[in-house]
């Protein structure tokens, strides 16, 4: 078939089409990617002739939460088998959604693959709202988590109790629970293994176990999910992989398990290829020809408050290129005017800590806020990019400029999604992020399609990688031979092997030996004696007025500690420039610090600032010359900065932040905090720094080595801001709710009559618990 031909044809020639497409869903199911691209065409084309067998198309996608009509035969038999699905399953579903609930009920191992458009995250999401027993959904990004858990807590009772990490609390008020987490959290599950009564594991967008560092540990906590819990059912959820089964295979699951691969689609795709300012449809499922688009869409779809993907590289976004580049479409967007997308571009911005005008902290990221442009990107902190996806729900945004870490399963759809940056992206990684473009709209009784545009440069590459099928590996690291691990790994794996895990440390027991038989008490107590007066933490400002040699002093000790964990003794260079760098930050953290400040504080070590300031200020007061001033400013150049990176990494970069000559930007420097934050001192560095203080404290019995421990894994030592916390409340908000806070523990919190004089607004950080 020809695209031409397509465009061109006669309406007794798509009537006659669309019943043999109709036929063949009716037959085998939604599962030809040709026949939905068909379709989305002759819709872009004859839109008025599409409209009559809407009905019948939607009905034969099984879209059932859809206005279904009843004008023919075949929708009156697909509307009794919709309702058949409801009486059944007490809700409505899709076939397929509901032949997943029918095989985790009878299954206690499922495996499943299906299209990012089938519903999967919101199926496994309602499945939870009537379980009765505790429930664990693993998902790879902190991001998703939050999206999971704001959708979940609408739908469960206040009996319920879903937290963002794993603690066995409010036991007194709730009879079940449900925790949605990361496979770094999720390992504290074993922790309460005799306490909880978890009856399902759901492991969502499980080709995270392709990751090399990741899906280690992705694979080493489902592991030990199968000895601790070994009734509990076990779900494992993909977008597009054809073996599923491999997540069975890899881990030796032989009976009681079930795996299936689903093609099914349920919204269309339309191909554009943009060549030299120009579109054309092609069509990468062996449709020949091109045909001209004779209109701007992704101008059009902005003009008309439509919302635009462009997936670049996540370098075009920190040198700024990409506006370059799209400078057009960006030229066209508008001044926000909702009051609540300003709102929140205003939290976004007092988070970052930018300036509101042209000042030295100046913020691209708000800026291009203001015009409904944002980015998104895996270095971006966590509370910055929920603000900016309720952004985009909201219908404020008209471009986002994402890298891949969009397509791990965050429900933000588009109009459009243009794929500009094919770098290192494999065809699952691709698949997963065309299918942001256009999702199905419950409320909309048409058959809904979205475009995904391609630079005429990589058309072949897109079209071969979109053809082949994604699969995953049968086999997992941890059954690798020793010796061919890395050095790193090889704990890990030995642990989960042996069974020799310190739950309560949250290390293999060989890194906790390691620590128990170092010498490093002399460090810890200079460390304590550095940071308490006697049990009290030091301010900043004391700690500040330090001499510089015992700073240094400080930082030896901590990196001296660090090690003591490892294999080796010795980090490599881009290791040794990220430990470096992260100490300060964490001692910031210690310190008690907000993001907004630690970034602050960055910035103006990196700029000099402080610096200038002191220079600026002699030139004022004449203790120096104009012309000396203006010499010692310009020496002051941007100090290095090694970029973050989870530690240990062998095969970690030496890549600094900025280069001399450079302009600093301070959304890179948000960027990196995060990171360093986020990948470093929370992921690398927590863990290990943490067991020694502990294990220092039982030797010895000293409280500030305990303190200690808690001050760098919750930020706190005060035991009612540790318990507010676990209760998933934010620190920000443990600022004005302390005070309020009556009795907490492990049972119960509770509110004294003070908070009635708190806005009403602000409760709903704890409604769930009033």
């Amino acid at each position: 078939m020809n695209l031409s031909d397509i465009e061109n044809a006669t309406r007794l020639e798509v009537s006659a089409e669309i019943g043999k497409i109709l036929s063949r869903f009716h037959t085998n199911g939604p599962v030809d990617a040709n026949d939905i691209e068909t379709l989305s065409l002759y819709k872009q084309f004859h839109p008025e002739w599409v409209a009559e067998y809407e009905g019948k198309i939607n009905s034969l996608l099984g879209l059932f939460y859809k206005p279904l009509q009843k004008e023919s035969l075949i929708e009156e038999i697909y509307s009794i088998y919709s309702d058949s699905i409801k009486e059944t399953h007490g809700r409505t579903y899709t076939p397929v959604q509901a032949e997943i609930v029918r095989k985790i009920s009878r299954w206690r191992f499922f495996s499943f693959s299906a299209p990012t458009s089938a519903g999967k995250s919101h199926l496994l999401r309602t499945m939870v709202q009537s379980y009765q027993r505790d429930i664990v959904i693993v998902v790879p990004s902190r991001a998703l988590i939050a999206e999971y858990f704001s959708e979940v807590i609408k739908i469960v009772g206040r009996n319920v109790l879903v937290l963002q990490f794993i603690e066995n609390i409010y036991t007194s008020h709730v009879n079940r629970r449900i925790y949605i987490v990361t496979p770094e959290r999720a390992v504290e599950l074993f922790k309460y293994k005799s306490t909880l009564n978890v009856g399902l594991i759901i492991m969502d967008e499980a080709q995270i176990s392709e990751e090399p560092i990741r899906g280690l540990k992705f694979d080493a906590f489902f592991r030990r999910t199968l000895k601790e819990f070994p009734v509990s059912k076990k779900v494992f959820s993909h977008p597009f992989i054809t073996n599923p089964e491999a997540q069975l295979s890899k881990h030796d699951i032989q009976i009681k398990g079930e795996a299936k691969a689903y093609k099914h689609f349920s919204v269309g795709k339309i191909f554009l290829m943009h060549d030299d300012g120009k579109f054309y449809f092609f069509s990468p499922f062996g449709k020949e020809g091109k045909v001209h688009c004779r209109e701007d869409l992704l101008m059009k779809t902005i003009g008309s408050g439509g919302a635009v993907l462009i997936y670049v590289s996540k370098k075009s976004i920190y040198d700024g290129s990409f506006k370059r580049k799209f400078s057009s479409y960006i030229g066209i967007c508008r001044d926000i005017v909702d009051p609540y997308a300003i709102s929140l571009i205003e939290e976004l911005r007092e988070y970052i800590g930018a300036s509101y005008s042209d000042g030295e902290k100046h913020s691209n990221i708000i800026d291009m806020m203001k015009k409904g442009i944002v980015v998104h990107h895996g270095s971006m902190p966590l509370k910055a990019r929920l603000t900016i996806e309720k952004f985009v729900r909201h219908g404020s945004a008209r471009i986002c400029f994402a890298t891949s870490t969009l397509g791990q399963g965050i429900n933000m759809p588009f109009d459009i999604v243009w794929v500009d940056n094919f770098n290192k992206m494999d065809n699952l990684t691709l698949k997963n992020l065309i299918g942001r473009a256009g999702r199905s709209r419950p409320n909309n009784q048409g058959f809904d399609f979205g475009y995904t545009v391609i630079n005429k440069g990589n058309v072949a590459t897109f079209s071969s990688r979109l053809r082949q099928e994604a699969s995953i590996k049968n086999t997992s690291l941890l059954d690798e031979p020793l010796d061919v691990l890395n050095e790193d790994q090889v704990d890990l794996v030995d642990a989960i092997r042996t069974d020799s895990f310190n739950d309560s440390l949250h290390l293999p027991e060989a890194q906790v030996e390691r620590i128990r038989n170092a010498t490093i008490d002399e460090e810890i107590e200079f460390l304590l004696n550095a940071f308490f007066v006697e049990t009290e933490l030091v301010s900043a400002d004391v700690y500040n007025k330090k001499a510089r040699s015992d700073k240094s002093k400080i930082k030896a000790a901590l990196k001296k500690i660090y090690v003591q964990h490892l294999r080796r003794q010795v980090l490599t260079k881009a290791e040794s420039s990220v430990l470096s760098a992260a100490i300060p930050i964490l001692l910031w953290r210690v310190q008690g610090k907000s993001f907004s400040e630690i970034v602050s504080l960055r910035y103006s070590y990196l700029t000099g600032r402080d610096e200038k300031r002191r220079i600026s200020r002699a030139v004022e007061q004449g203790q120096l010359s104009i012309e000396e001033g203006e010499k010692q400013l310009a020496s002051i150049g941007i100090r290095h900065s090694q970029v973050a990176f989870p530690i240990p990494d062998v095969s970690g970069r030496a890549v600094p932040l900025f280069s001399p000559q450079d302009v600093p930007d301070y959304d890179r420097v948000v960027y990196d905090s995060y990171d360093y934050l986020d990948k470093v001192v929370s992921i690398s560095l927590a863990d290990p720094l943490c067991a020694a203080f502990d294990i220092y404290f039982q030797k010895w019995g000293d409280t500030r080595a305990r303190d200690f421990s808690n001050i760098i894994r919750y930020g706190t030592s005060d035991e009612k801001e540790i318990w507010m916390l676990k209760y998933g409340i934010d620190m920000e908000d443990i600022e004005w709710l302390k005070e309020h806070v009556g009795l907490i523990n492990e049972t119960t919190i509770e509110f004294s009559n003070s908070l009635l004089e708190i806005p009403v607004e602000k409760w709903s950080v704890i409604d769930r618990y009033l």
